[in-house]
């Protein structure tokens, strides 16, 4: 059953990737087709990451320190890439400008819950980056030692 799952979702893809026409990215009223690309890619990594996730779980290998780090990057990564999602949505479907004024005098516009949305996705946003990287760095530099430790 999973293999054929796999095989669907690997032609539906493939279907998708060589249809001509504009099709699903006019579906979205996200301004240009590039936004589309942008959000299938955060999609993508979101998948590549929970794909990893569940590799590691499956091989046991969140008893190494090392991969146990891995794992809390990939988890950071995959709610980054979710609230990327999320947060590209409500951006793209702001008309109003968000700041009014100028100088001293400029204020912020929160007419309704998409600007609350978006000003907590912009802060989630670079908030869960920062430590993703680090917990990324310090797992392969823990697996790097382990390697080095292990060669005669």
């Amino acid at each position: 059953m999973g293999l054929f799952l796999c095989r669907v979702l690997v032609g539906t893809l493939f279907l998708l990737f060589c249809s001509p026409a504009a099709g699903l990215a006019a579906l979205f009223d996200w301004g240009t087709q590039g936004s589309y690309v942008h959000q299938f890619s955060h999609l993508l990594f979101l998948a590549a990451m929970l794909f990893f996730l569940r590799e590691m779980y499956r091989g046991g290998l969140q008893t190494t320190p090392g991969f146990r780090s891995l794992i809390w990057a990939c988890w950071l990564l995959a709610l980054w890439n979710l609230d990327a999602v999320i947060g590209h949505a409500v951006d793209w479907s702001i008309r109003n400008p968000l700041i009014l004024g100028q100088g001293l005098s400029r204020r912020l516009v929160m007419e309704d819950a998409r600007f609350w949305v978006y000003y907590l996705h912009r802060f989630i946003h670079f908030l869960l980056l920062p430590p993703a990287f680090y917990l990324f760095y310090r797992g392969l530099k823990t697996l790097g030692r382990e390697f080095q430790a292990e060669k005669p």
